[in-house]
């Protein structure tokens, strides 16, 4: 009985623990290299509208069984667009991270817009996002993001004999 009434007193002190990370607590987010810090600031400041471009990155569980980077996909924008590249913000191990940011004299990342938000209730959802570039000045760069299994993978070196870093996807952004 003692047994019984102490492993329920363990649940009931758990629970605070576990509806705080359904509840906004602390996850696995990482921001993007160049992305805002806050979680919060970031879905609380994103403009109201979608961008007026969008990118599919693939999606986590077909990225997770790739071998090789996928084809990279070309956008032209004019001076003042936004494109959007559509993630999803996964609270498992696998993640895609921005790698490589392009020129900063020809896009510059914005806030990112929450396309498909979790319920209030839900735990462990994933909310679908944009991660938003705004297009500055005429030229040509190249935005990059890699594959990461973080349960295989440490920090963000690439070692292909363990499949890390192999998986990229590239969107080149032109604009006129």
């Amino acid at each position: 009985m003692r047994r019984t009434v102490a492993g329920l007193a363990a649940l009931l002190a758990a629970v605070p623990l576990l509806t705080a990370c359904s509840s906004g607590g602390p996850s696995a987010w990482t921001p993007a290299p160049g992305a805002p810090t806050d979680r919060s600031a970031t879905e609380s400041a994103a403009p109201a509208t979608r961008p007026d471009t969008e990118v599919a990155i693939p999606s986590l569980n077909e990225a997770g069984h790739a071998t090789s980077p996928y084809p990279t996909s070309t956008v032209t924008l004019t001076a003042g667009q936004r494109l959007g590249v559509q993630l999803v913000d996964s609270m498992t191990g696998w993640a895609w991270n921005l790698t490589a940011t392009g020129d900063g004299a020809v896009v510059r990342r914005g806030p990112d817009v929450v396309t498909d938000p979790c319920p209030a209730d839900s735990i462990g959802c994933s909310p679908g996002i944009d991660q938003t570039f705004s297009a500055l000045a005429p030229g040509t760069t190249t935005l990059t993001w890699t594959f990461v299994d973080r349960g295989r993978c440490s920090g963000t070196s690439p070692d292909p004999a363990r499949g890390c870093g192999r998986v990229t996807k590239s969107v080149q952004v032109t604009v006129r």
